[in-house]
Protein backbone atom coordinates (compact mmCIF):
# COMPACT_ATOMS: atom_id res chain seq x y z
CA UNK A 1 0.00 0.00 0.00
CA UNK A 2 1.59 3.35 -1.09
CA UNK A 3 1.05 6.51 1.04
CA UNK A 4 -1.89 7.66 1.61
CA UNK A 5 -1.58 10.13 4.44
CA UNK A 6 -1.73 12.89 1.94
CA UNK A 7 -5.50 12.00 0.31
CA UNK A 8 -6.30 11.39 3.52
CA UNK A 9 -5.29 15.53 4.36
CA UNK A 10 -7.30 16.54 1.40
CA UNK A 11 -10.29 14.25 2.58
CA UNK A 12 -10.12 15.94 6.00
CA UNK A 13 -9.99 19.55 4.12
CA UNK A 14 -12.89 18.77 2.09
CA UNK A 15 -15.10 18.16 5.39
CA UNK A 16 -13.49 20.81 6.95
CA UNK A 17 -14.22 23.44 4.25
CA UNK A 18 -17.97 22.06 3.69
CA UNK A 19 -19.54 24.23 7.31
CA UNK A 20 -17.45 27.10 5.67
CA UNK A 21 -19.00 27.11 2.54
CA UNK A 22 -22.10 25.67 4.04
CA UNK A 23 -21.98 28.58 6.63
CA UNK A 24 -20.40 31.81 4.83
CA UNK A 25 -19.80 31.00 0.89
CA UNK A 26 -23.80 29.58 -0.08
CA UNK A 27 -25.77 32.23 1.81
CA UNK A 28 -23.14 34.85 0.25
CA UNK A 29 -24.14 33.86 -3.29
CA UNK A 30 -27.70 33.14 -2.77
CA UNK A 31 -27.96 36.80 -1.29
CA UNK A 32 -26.08 38.34 -4.69
CA UNK A 33 -27.66 36.64 -6.83
CA UNK A 34 -31.26 35.79 -5.93
CA UNK A 35 -31.65 38.23 -2.67
CA UNK A 36 -35.48 38.85 -2.99
CA UNK A 37 -36.08 35.26 -3.70
CA UNK A 38 -33.75 33.52 -1.34
CA UNK A 39 -34.85 36.64 1.86
CA UNK A 40 -38.59 35.31 1.03
CA UNK A 41 -37.61 31.36 2.04
CA UNK A 42 -37.97 30.76 5.77
CA UNK A 43 -34.99 29.64 7.84
CA UNK A 44 -35.54 26.02 7.20
CA UNK A 45 -35.87 26.00 3.44
CA UNK A 46 -32.73 28.61 3.59
CA UNK A 47 -30.92 26.07 5.20
CA UNK A 48 -31.88 23.17 2.80
CA UNK A 49 -31.14 26.11 0.14
CA UNK A 50 -27.55 26.49 2.01
CA UNK A 51 -26.88 22.41 1.25
CA UNK A 52 -27.85 22.83 -2.07
CA UNK A 53 -26.15 25.17 -3.41
CA UNK A 54 -22.94 24.16 -1.12
CA UNK A 55 -23.37 20.73 -3.22
CA UNK A 56 -23.48 22.56 -6.56
CA UNK A 57 -20.31 24.02 -6.00
CA UNK A 58 -18.53 21.21 -4.98
CA UNK A 59 -20.06 18.56 -7.57
CA UNK A 60 -19.36 21.56 -10.42
CA UNK A 61 -15.29 21.29 -9.40
CA UNK A 62 -15.32 16.94 -9.10
CA UNK A 63 -17.34 15.52 -11.67
CA UNK A 64 -16.00 17.65 -14.88
CA UNK A 65 -12.33 16.90 -13.38
CA UNK A 66 -13.44 12.84 -13.10
CA UNK A 67 -15.24 13.50 -16.75
CA UNK A 68 -12.18 14.74 -18.05
CA UNK A 69 -10.01 12.03 -16.61
CA UNK A 70 -12.56 9.29 -17.65
CA UNK A 71 -12.10 10.32 -21.50
CA UNK A 72 -8.63 11.82 -22.14
CA UNK A 73 -6.36 9.86 -19.22
CA UNK A 74 -5.27 7.18 -21.81
CA UNK A 75 -3.11 5.51 -19.44
CA UNK A 76 -6.16 5.21 -17.12
CA UNK A 77 -7.84 3.84 -20.07
CA UNK A 78 -5.79 1.31 -21.12
CA UNK A 79 -6.11 -0.30 -17.28
CA UNK A 80 -9.64 -0.89 -17.64
CA UNK A 81 -9.36 -2.04 -20.94
CA UNK A 82 -6.73 -4.67 -20.31
CA UNK A 83 -8.27 -5.81 -17.13
CA UNK A 84 -5.09 -4.26 -14.86
CA UNK A 85 -5.88 -4.47 -11.41
CA UNK A 86 -3.40 -2.47 -9.63
CA UNK A 87 -2.67 0.95 -10.86
CA UNK A 88 -1.72 3.84 -9.11
CA UNK A 89 -3.45 7.24 -10.46
CA UNK A 90 -2.93 10.12 -7.94
CA UNK A 91 -5.63 12.23 -9.94
CA UNK A 92 -8.39 9.59 -9.46
CA UNK A 93 -7.25 9.09 -5.73
CA UNK A 94 -7.06 13.39 -5.23
CA UNK A 95 -10.66 13.99 -6.76
CA UNK A 96 -12.21 11.10 -4.65
CA UNK A 97 -10.86 12.56 -1.92
CA UNK A 98 -12.61 15.50 -2.59
CA UNK A 99 -15.98 13.69 -2.80
CA UNK A 100 -15.16 11.70 0.42
CA UNK A 101 -14.76 14.73 2.13
CA UNK A 102 -17.93 16.72 0.59
CA UNK A 103 -20.08 13.64 1.27
CA UNK A 104 -19.30 13.09 4.91
CA UNK A 105 -19.69 17.03 5.54
CA UNK A 106 -23.02 17.10 4.15
CA UNK A 107 -24.28 13.95 5.85
CA UNK A 108 -23.28 15.53 9.09
CA UNK A 109 -24.85 18.81 8.33
CA UNK A 110 -27.50 17.35 6.44
CA UNK A 111 -28.69 14.86 9.81
CA UNK A 112 -27.83 17.69 12.36
CA UNK A 113 -28.80 20.92 10.91
CA UNK A 114 -30.73 20.43 7.66
CA UNK A 115 -32.93 17.61 9.02
CA UNK A 116 -33.86 17.97 4.74
CA UNK A 117 -33.18 15.77 1.67
CA UNK A 118 -33.97 15.60 -1.98
CA UNK A 119 -34.83 12.38 -1.70
CA UNK A 120 -35.72 9.70 0.69
CA UNK A 121 -33.84 8.95 4.37
CA UNK A 122 -33.49 5.58 3.48
CA UNK A 123 -31.70 6.03 -0.07
CA UNK A 124 -30.11 9.67 0.90
CA UNK A 125 -28.31 7.35 3.88
CA UNK A 126 -27.34 4.26 2.06
CA UNK A 127 -26.07 6.34 -1.03
CA UNK A 128 -23.73 8.23 1.30
CA UNK A 129 -22.66 5.67 3.13
CA UNK A 130 -21.76 3.38 0.23
CA UNK A 131 -20.37 6.90 -1.87
CA UNK A 132 -17.94 7.35 1.59
CA UNK A 133 -16.89 3.94 2.26
CA UNK A 134 -16.29 3.81 -2.20
CA UNK A 135 -13.99 6.85 -2.02
CA UNK A 136 -12.14 5.89 1.41
CA UNK A 137 -11.39 2.59 -0.41
CA UNK A 138 -9.86 4.55 -3.17
CA UNK A 139 -8.00 7.00 -0.84
CA UNK A 140 -6.61 3.62 0.70
CA UNK A 141 -5.68 1.36 -2.01
CA UNK A 142 -4.38 1.76 -5.58
CA UNK A 143 -6.55 -0.52 -7.12
CA UNK A 144 -9.26 -0.59 -10.17
CA UNK A 145 -9.11 3.49 -10.46
CA UNK A 146 -11.05 3.67 -13.56
CA UNK A 147 -13.94 2.16 -12.03
CA UNK A 148 -13.63 4.23 -8.67
CA UNK A 149 -13.50 7.46 -10.92
CA UNK A 150 -16.67 6.46 -12.34
CA UNK A 151 -18.21 6.88 -9.26
CA UNK A 152 -17.26 10.64 -8.78
CA UNK A 153 -18.33 11.77 -12.66
CA UNK A 154 -21.68 9.89 -11.99
CA UNK A 155 -22.24 13.30 -9.81
CA UNK A 156 -22.46 15.45 -13.12
CA UNK A 157 -25.83 14.89 -13.11
CA UNK A 158 -25.94 16.15 -9.73
CA UNK A 159 -25.20 20.06 -10.48
CA UNK A 160 -28.58 19.69 -13.13
CA UNK A 161 -30.50 18.54 -9.94
CA UNK A 162 -29.25 21.05 -7.60
CA UNK A 163 -30.00 23.73 -9.78
CA UNK A 164 -33.74 22.30 -10.54
CA UNK A 165 -34.51 21.90 -6.38
CA UNK A 166 -33.10 25.47 -5.89
CA UNK A 167 -35.41 26.80 -8.82
CA UNK A 168 -38.35 24.74 -7.12
CA UNK A 169 -37.05 26.64 -3.65
CA UNK A 170 -37.58 30.02 -5.22
CA UNK A 171 -40.96 29.10 -7.18
CA UNK A 172 -39.77 29.51 -10.28
CA UNK A 173 -42.38 28.31 -12.59
CA UNK A 174 -41.62 24.87 -14.64
CA UNK A 175 -43.09 26.47 -17.67
CA UNK A 176 -40.49 29.46 -17.26
CA UNK A 177 -37.46 28.96 -20.15
CA UNK A 178 -34.68 28.58 -17.19
CA UNK A 179 -36.57 25.35 -16.02
CA UNK A 180 -37.23 23.77 -18.98
CA UNK A 181 -33.54 24.52 -20.26
CA UNK A 182 -32.77 22.96 -16.76
CA UNK A 183 -34.91 20.15 -16.80
CA UNK A 184 -33.42 18.86 -20.28
CA UNK A 185 -29.84 19.24 -19.24
CA UNK A 186 -30.12 16.96 -16.09
CA UNK A 187 -32.21 14.18 -18.40
CA UNK A 188 -29.14 14.02 -20.80
CA UNK A 189 -26.77 14.29 -18.36
CA UNK A 190 -28.18 11.56 -16.48
CA UNK A 191 -29.02 9.58 -19.41
CA UNK A 192 -25.13 9.93 -20.43
CA UNK A 193 -23.69 9.47 -17.31
CA UNK A 194 -25.33 7.39 -14.92
CA UNK A 195 -26.81 4.63 -17.94
CA UNK A 196 -24.53 4.87 -20.85
CA UNK A 197 -21.51 5.04 -19.08
CA UNK A 198 -22.98 3.05 -15.83
CA UNK A 199 -24.25 -0.05 -18.50
CA UNK A 200 -21.16 -0.17 -20.53
CA UNK A 201 -18.02 1.70 -19.06
CA UNK A 202 -18.56 0.58 -15.59
CA UNK A 203 -21.14 -2.69 -15.05
CA UNK A 204 -20.66 -4.85 -17.90
CA UNK A 205 -16.62 -4.51 -17.40
CA UNK A 206 -16.40 -4.69 -13.62
CA UNK A 207 -19.11 -7.85 -13.67
CA UNK A 208 -16.87 -9.71 -16.00
CA UNK A 209 -14.15 -8.80 -13.32
CA UNK A 210 -15.86 -10.16 -10.46
CA UNK A 211 -16.61 -13.24 -12.18
CA UNK A 212 -12.78 -14.16 -12.69
CA UNK A 213 -10.03 -15.62 -10.26
CA UNK A 214 -7.68 -12.70 -10.42
CA UNK A 215 -10.20 -10.34 -9.36
CA UNK A 216 -10.47 -11.77 -5.29
CA UNK A 217 -6.58 -11.47 -5.28
CA UNK A 218 -6.86 -7.90 -4.77
CA UNK A 219 -7.28 -6.60 -1.09
CA UNK A 220 -10.66 -7.69 0.37
CA UNK A 221 -12.06 -3.93 0.63
CA UNK A 222 -11.70 -3.23 -2.74
CA UNK A 223 -13.53 -6.43 -3.13
CA UNK A 224 -16.35 -5.17 -0.82
CA UNK A 225 -16.78 -1.83 -2.70
CA UNK A 226 -17.09 -2.82 -6.18
CA UNK A 227 -19.62 -5.51 -5.37
CA UNK A 228 -21.29 -3.46 -3.33
CA UNK A 229 -21.52 -0.08 -5.26
CA UNK A 230 -21.56 -2.08 -8.75
CA UNK A 231 -25.17 -3.55 -7.35
CA UNK A 232 -26.26 -0.55 -5.66
CA UNK A 233 -25.35 1.75 -8.16
CA UNK A 234 -27.22 -0.04 -10.90
CA UNK A 235 -30.41 -0.60 -9.61
CA UNK A 236 -30.84 2.86 -7.96
CA UNK A 237 -29.77 4.45 -11.07
CA UNK A 238 -31.97 2.37 -13.02
CA UNK A 239 -34.54 3.26 -10.57
CA UNK A 240 -34.51 6.76 -10.97
CA UNK A 241 -34.11 6.89 -14.83
CA UNK A 242 -37.30 4.98 -14.92
CA UNK A 243 -39.00 7.09 -12.65
CA UNK A 244 -37.61 10.42 -15.01
CA UNK A 245 -38.63 8.88 -18.40
CA UNK A 246 -42.45 8.43 -17.36
CA UNK A 247 -42.37 12.51 -16.02
CA UNK A 248 -39.70 13.68 -18.46
CA UNK A 249 -42.07 15.12 -21.25
CA UNK A 250 -44.76 16.83 -19.01
CA UNK A 251 -41.44 18.11 -17.39
CA UNK A 252 -39.80 19.65 -20.21
CA UNK A 253 -43.18 20.97 -21.28
CA UNK A 254 -43.94 22.39 -18.16
CA UNK A 255 -46.69 20.95 -17.80
CA UNK A 256 -45.99 19.02 -14.60
CA UNK A 257 -46.78 20.78 -11.55
CA UNK A 258 -43.63 20.33 -8.81
CA UNK A 259 -44.04 17.42 -6.51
Amino acid sequence: MSDVSHYLVVALCSFLAYPVVYGKVAPYLLKKLVFQRYASLDKAKQKFAHMITTSLIYTAVVSPCALYVHHFDQDLAHTRKNNILRYDSPTVRYISALLLGYTTGESVVNIVVVGRSGVSWFTFVVHHVITCYATLVTCVYPSLPAFANFAVATEFSTIWLNIRLLLKEFGIPQSSTVNKVNNLAFFLSFSYVRVWLLIFDFYIPLTSLLLTKEFYTIELPVVVASVCASQFYLFINLYWYGLMCRMIPKVISGSKKDD
